[in-house]
């Protein structure tokens, strides 16, 4: 008995203590990201959020997989040290080489954006200098994955916020002493070397059977890096196209609008980073309770996968109303209300908010199609998306700039709804998508046509507590509209709330 609990314990603890790391690290992330468009604004920080997003999909190709895998098979052989340290000194070589050749294809992209796109010189240099963070990098993700198989996912978490708070402190340095975007690449690339190094410390001091060898001849065996890209290729494929899926409108903005647009649209869009941290808290607490339904009771897994949508497009519905409301107050708090940015900004944001309750519906169906071991489904959805993805913005970002990436995004979710339902239909029935959604977005629109009706009365608070009272009063007041509209509609069956009630008195 103390087994289980302990060990449900470790179970709670890896997955809040890693959430909670998010969190902070995101909203260090955003006062960051404040003080970048304070003082970089109006063209050349675009060129350092596109320099990002190579380093984003450089990293997904240079981890290839192999972090899952390394993880998977030490957390079986850990009584084998020996088995533990082949497996992790080939995980490190393999992946020390792929980002080696990465920056062949990086130094391609250079050489095309600025001799096609206008890249400034500002901007490619911060490419390469955040393309030579991923060989340490590399050995950073490696230590993690070995972490994570001895179920010290804290370990890494609060690393990350440590590496946030370096890069910070030294990319304010950087904007002080004037460096602009090179200094925000030089700021983030040492701190990536400081993490590697502290991961060196972890490794000597909790992992001697791994260092016992040195690792300084690391190389390459031919025969286990076959099996190690072969296994590796779907899992990086995956997060390849997710990637894709979600950020290759930038580099088509880039081009098209130039360094302001991909500001302007990443201003958007950073709202979001918050918004979507939800998807993965709820998936992560139902996935164990589907697997176990998906096997034994499949009657059981459909109607807590109903419960579950019902339940984020009821949120969904108030995110949007407050989002679309207050889309120009959020953009301003991003922008350190810099000049330039409104109305676009604001305009971008109204639109991709929308792209919520069917990300929602997208986020807990594919774990759903895990659970079911259907997953190999999955990449083919993807695929077909990002195929439609790149074209819909290829036609509409000429046309109507940032607004049509934020529209090829929500159609995008659509477009990935689509296959996702139907392999969900053919395992446990129809899911009553219609019927679930109509209410969330009759009460936010109720809530919005009341609030716009009310909004006089904030204001005329404003006088006597200022903004934040103005603020916190419409804040709180949609909140309260939108739960009485909701309540009236009645979204959740008197069994739903029931079943709600008992799992939580249970606490499983």
């Amino acid at each position: 008995m103390e087994r289980e609990v302990g060990a449900a314990r470790r179970v709670a603890s890896n997955a809040f203590n890693p959430f909670v790391a998010q969190i902070v690290t995101k909203v260090l992330l955003l006062g960051y990201a404040v003080v970048q468009y304070r003082a970089l604004g109006g063209g050349e920080l675009g060129a350092y959020f596109l320099a990002g997003y190579v380093l984003l999909y450089a990293s997904t190709i240079s981890e290839w997989g192999l972090g899952t895998l390394l993880t998977r098979e030490v957390a079986k052989e850990r009584g084998s040290a020996e088995a533990v340290r082949e497996d992790f000194r080939q995980t490190l070589a393999l992946r020390l080489l792929i980002s080696i050749a990465l920056f062949v294809p990086v130094g391609l992209f250079i050489l095309l954006y600025t001799s096609l796109f206008d890249l400034s010189a500002g901007g490619a240099w911060a490419v390469v200098v955040l393309t030579l963070s991923l060989l340490p990098g590399a050995f950073s993700g490696t230590v993690t994955s070995l972490l994570n198989a001895y179920e010290r996912m804290t370990v890494p978490a609060l690393v990350g916020i440590g590496t946030s708070v370096l890069n910070v402190a030294l990319g304010l340095g950087a904007i002080a002493l004037g460096w602009g975007i090179i200094g925000l690449a030089l700021a983030a690339f040492l701190s990536t070397v400081a993490t590697a190094v502290y991961f060196v410390r972890v490794l000597r001091r909790d992992f001697p059977e791994v260092v016992g060898v040195s690792l300084a001849g690391l190389r390459v065996k031919r025969d286990a890096a076959m099996v190690l890209l072969k296994a590796g290729w779907p899992l990086m494929l995956n997060a390849l196209l997710v990637g894709l899926f979600f950020r290759v409108d930038q580099f088509i903005i880039q081009p098209v609008v130039g360094d302001l647009g991909v500001e302007k649209y990443q201003a958007a869009y950073s709202y979001l980073n918050f918004v979507l941290l939800i998807t993965p808290v709820v998936t992560l607490a139902l996935f164990p309770r589907m697997a176990r339904h998906a096997r034994d009771d499949v009657p059981r897994l459909s109607y807590e996968y109903t419960f579950a949508l019902k339940a984020l497009l009821v949120l969904s519905g108030l995110v949007i109303v407050v989002t679309v409301w207050f889309a120009p107050l959020l953009v301003t708090i991003v922008t350190g209300g810099k000049a330039g940015y409104l109305p676009d900004s604001a305009v971008a944001l109204q639109i991709l908010i929308f792209f919520l309750p069917f990300s929602f519906v997208n986020g807990v169906t594919q774990y759903v199609l895990i659970a079911l071991d259907k997953q190999r489904l999955i990449t083919g959805a993807f695929a077909l998306t990002v195929a439609f993805n790149v074209v819909a913005n290829l036609v509409l970002i000429p046309i109507l700039g940032v607004n049509g990436a934020a529209l090829t995004t929500v159609f995008s979710e659509l477009v990935l709804l689509g296959p996702f339902l139907w392999w969900v239909r053919g395992s446990i029935g129809a899911v009553p998508l219609f019927a679930m959604m109509w209410r969330p977005l009759v009460a936010g629109g109720a809530t919005g046509v009341l609030m716009y009706a009310l909004w006089g009365l904030f204001v005329g608070w404003k006088s006597g507590g200022g903004e934040f009272a103005l603020y916190v009063g419409a804040g709180v007041g949609f909140a309260l509209v939108y739960g009485v509209v909701l309540l009236l509609l009645r979204p959740f069956t008197a069994g739903e709330i029931a079943s709600f009630r008992s799992v939580v008195r249970r606490g499983t």
